[in-house]
């Protein structure tokens, strides 16, 4: 029995300390989330989404070779928002900016083949190019409602289609593609020679690239009861309803639409 006791007294003194909490390793971080992956049957609903409106902008475009076409912009979606445009000066001064209209011919449109991964969503690059695109404008201002306008000749403007899981943002100009953007070749209009001095006070070309970038962003997105269908092309051609060639690009549309 003395021989087993010295034993355990032996075993307990070669026994090593329990470790110190504090004297411890460190804990590996967390082994970070992989990054997304782009798994097309993920993103079909959306892709096929915007290839429905780009099948849409290209009717758009063949009309616009008729002439010329006007595309009205809602009520609602009028006014432009001049704080998040870095226009905060004119809210300051009671100026509200609203696009009522917008003027294309010769539109051309082009995208790319598939859509572009950016880590956690794709975006589909796409192209607008014109010969002429005129914007009609409204300024409420305390001397009163002032109609402008402005006149772009020979653009380009970028623009994305930006997925999510349902559905797409339509993005014009991102910054990440604002060297394609072409948009220089500008005029603006003033309502009459006497607000001429008082418009010119506070309105530059800057305001009427941002009036644009907001109000054919808008443009872009409509669907095709807001922005192009049959029923109203030969309004938007500035074409007698009962004339040939309003019957024919009504027709053409109404088809290309499988009605």
């Amino acid at each position: 029995m003395r021989l087993l006791a010295v034993v355990a007294i032996l075993a307990s003194c070669l026994t090593a300390p329990a470790a110190d909490p504090a004297s411890a390793p460190p804990l590996a971080p967390p082994t970070a989330a992989p990054a997304g992956v782009y798994r097309p049957e993920e993103w079909a609903g959306p892709v096929d989404k915007a290839g429905q409106q780009f099948e849409l902008l290209q009717l758009l475009a063949k009309a616009s070779h008729f002439g010329g076409i006007t595309v009205k912009i809602p009520g609602e979606l009028q006014r432009v928002p001049l704080g998040p445009l870095g226009l905060q000066e004119l809210e300051d001064r009671g100026i509200e900016l609203y696009v009522k209209e917008f003027t294309f011919r010769n539109l051309e449109f082009s995208r790319d083949e598939k859509p572009l991964w950016m880590g956690t969503r794709p975006v589909l690059p796409a192209l607008m190019r014109f010969s002429t695109l005129g914007a009609s404008i409204e300024a409420n201002t305390k001397a009163g409602m002032i109609p402008l306008g402005a006149t772009f000749h020979n653009g380009v403007l970028p623009f994305d289609f930006d997925f999510r899981k349902d559905g797409y943002d339509l993005g014009l100009i991102p910054e990440r593609r604002a060297a394609e953007a072409k948009i220089d070749g500008v005029r603006l209009h003033v309502g009459g020679p006497i607000m001429t001095g008082i418009v010119n006070a506070f309105f530059t070309d800057d305001v009427a690239r941002l009036v644009l970038k907001y109000g054919v962003g808008q443009t872009l997105k409509m669907n095709e009861i807001g922005l192009f269908s049959g029923a109203t092309a030969a309004s938007f051609l500035k074409m007698r309803s009962d004339s040939i060639g309003a019957q024919a690009v009504s027709g053409l549309i109404d088809g290309a639409a499988g009605k």
